[in-house]
């Protein structure tokens, strides 16, 4: 009898732990992917997190470089601007400068007296070593009508001659005006003035350099 019972206890047991192991087969799987959802699931929270992250550094850079250009832009716009008021203020000093008594031919306007600058070229009173006395670096005066060829004046050649340069080794600058240049000339012993189409141009850093 003690046998039976032994044996009947031993069934059980032996039963026991053959269900629970057939149980914990059938819960592995569900545990095991249980486990792993929660591991993918931060891993899942990151990438989102770097995603934005570099969203947002692309929008940055994206507005920076549009900053930028529009910067370049402006900075170029208020370039042309200061090159055009220094252009418009040289062409109001020109025409000053054609007006004062150094320069005008028997107070008439707009014309230049050349007898007058030929003195100029060799008065160091009127030049200080970096501007002139009329507040530029110097001043260009070149015959225009008729045409001939370029002959810089000098106190050997004059009048024979079509270009002035007081205080610059410069032949041209980009702002002048015309005027005409005018002499007096002298007829049988009879004087007589002689004018002739020309432009007067200063030197100038700000305007020549750009």
């Amino acid at each position: 009898m003690k046998f039976l019972i032994s044996n009947y206890i031993n069934f059980i047991n032996l039963y026991k732990i053959n269900n629970h192991q057939r149980v914990l087969r059938v819960l592995q799987p569900k545990m095991n992917n249980f486990q792993m959802g929660r591991v993918l699931q931060p891993r899942k929270g990151q990438l989102k997190i770097q995603q934005m992250i570099f969203m947002l550094l692309g929008l940055t850079l994206f507005f920076i470089l549009v900053a930028l250009f529009f910067i370049m832009i402006k900075f170029s716009s208020l370039e042309k601007e200061v090159i055009e008021l220094n252009r418009d203020k040289a062409a109001g000093l020109v025409e000053k400068l054609a007006s004062s008594p150094e320069f005008i031919f028997e107070n008439q306007p707009n014309s230049i007296d050349a007898d007058k600058l030929i003195v100029l070229k060799s008065d160091r009173r009127y030049y200080d070593g970096d501007s002139t006395f009329w507040g530029v670096k110097g001043v260009i005066v070149r015959k225009i009508y008729p045409k001939e060829d370029e002959v810089e004046c000098i106190s050997t050649n004059y009048p024979d001659c079509n270009l002035i340069k007081l205080f610059t080794d410069k032949n041209s600058a980009p702002v002048g005006s015309f005027v005409s240049w005018c002499s007096k000339k002298s007829l049988d012993g009879n004087p007589y003035n002689e004018c002739s189409l020309a432009e007067i141009m200063i030197v100038e850093d700000d305007i020549n350099e750009k």
